[in-house]
């Protein structure tokens, strides 16, 4: 098992960088107005994808510290809704969204990448799923990307 956590973890690490440069890429040349599009009332903009992520990173490096200083702590649940409002997700402009997601997305490259391997094995009880540990956690991050990358690239195309 220990051989296989140190390969299995930079193998994620990499995966996670790697979706967070095709991310980058297909926002580099989004304008504003295409970035505020929404193709329903019930779904977010571009602009507002980011703002969550750029939350959900925080929020994760926030667990992984806690995790980190902490035996099995309790990692309360968050409200996406709550935190758009909260946040205020359509006020913020898009350089701001765009650059805040990078920044906090970069933070926890750095950080998972600093972890000794048995770190990432670290856990904490979360409030509705159970146990998870630090390596569930950027496995969420990684998840989390790839589907709202998709719905990005969907929303961009439906701009168009």
């Amino acid at each position: 098992m220990d051989k296989l956590v140190p390969e299995n973890s930079k193998e994620l690490l990499t995966s996670l960088q790697e979706i967070t440069n095709e991310l980058s890429q297909e926002i580099v040349e989004v304008f504003e107005e295409d970035a505020n599009f929404n193709p329903s009332e019930t779904e977010w903009s571009v602009k507002e994808i980011l703002c969550y992520l750029k939350d959900a990173d925080q929020i994760t490096t926030k667990r992984i510290k806690i995790i980190l200083e902490d035996d099995e702590p309790f990692l309360q649940a968050f409200n996406p809704q709550e935190l758009a409002i909260e946040h205020d997700y359509k006020g913020t402009t898009w350089q701001e969204a765009r650059q805040q997601f990078l920044d906090a997305r970069q933070v926890n490259l750095n950080l998972l990448a600093s972890l000794e391997p048995i770190q990432w094995l670290k856990g904490a009880i979360h409030q509705e799923r159970g146990h998870v540990t630090i390596r569930e956690l950027a496995e969420s991050l990684h998840t989390y990307t790839q589907t709202y990358l998709e719905q990005i690239r969907h929303d961009l195309w439906l701009a168009k």
